[in-house]
């Protein structure tokens, strides 16, 4: 990594702070909001209408909290709201009685606030030895608040896939990893070079990866 460039002038033929960050607004923008979404959004509305959950019964305990936070890693970058996950590890268990009745409020009245929405995407460089004033040579991660995540570790307890082709993912999946994915691949192409065979792979390199 001697020839990697530390930093670039100017990214996307932008120059300056502010014109930097306004060149990056637009990308995201345009990238994830790529590909229109009204008629899965409304199957997912009509699938929702139709669950026979009854969430408004649902009462989350300051133990589903503590669980929560437990779950939780140090030194994680801090959410538009300056709150560090630290302060929810480190916590009594006053705190998470407030935190269990706030977010059992938050699915009885099937509200969240925005605050809790808000995020910050920070661009990553994919090759630092590449041209670091590329746009497609950056991927987007999205910051979200301490909040929100243990909000949603709470509720991921509740809510199951019943999807056929999830028991076939291995990102996002409890016990699985892409690491799992990529052993799978590399004992796979072994398996037939140990046998004198050819193995042709192809990658594609996704925008909205």
């Amino acid at each position: 990594n001697n020839n990697a460039t530390q930093h670039a002038a100017s990214v996307g033929g932008c120059t300056g702070d502010d014109n930097v960050s306004e060149m990056w607004k637009q990308h995201f923008n345009k990238i994830y909001n790529s590909i229109e979404c009204i008629e899965k959004r409304s199957s997912l509305e009509q699938r929702l209408n139709l669950a026979q959950s009854d969430h408004t019964n649902l009462n989350i305990t300051a133990h589903d909290i503590a669980d929560a936070c437990s779950k939780q890693k140090f030194g994680k970058a801090v959410g538009l709201d300056g709150i560090a996950m630290e302060a929810f590890i480190t916590a009594n268990s006053r705190l998470y009685i407030h935190l269990s009745i706030l977010f059992t409020l938050c699915i009885k009245f099937n509200y969240v606030p925005d605050e809790f929405m808000q995020s910050v995407f920070v661009p990553l460089v994919k090759n630092k030895m590449g041209d670091l004033s590329d746009v497609n040579n950056y991927r987007a991660i999205a910051i979200s608040t301490a909040l929100s995540k243990l909000l949603e570790v709470v509720i991921s307890v509740y809510v199951k896939s019943d999807n056929y082709f999830d028991a076939y993912h291995f990102g996002f999946t409890a016990g699985h990893s892409t690491g799992l994915c990529t052993s799978a691949l590399k004992r796979t192409v072994d398996y037939y070079v140990n046998r004198g065979s050819h193995v042709l792979a192809a990658f594609i390199d996704f925008s909205k990866a």
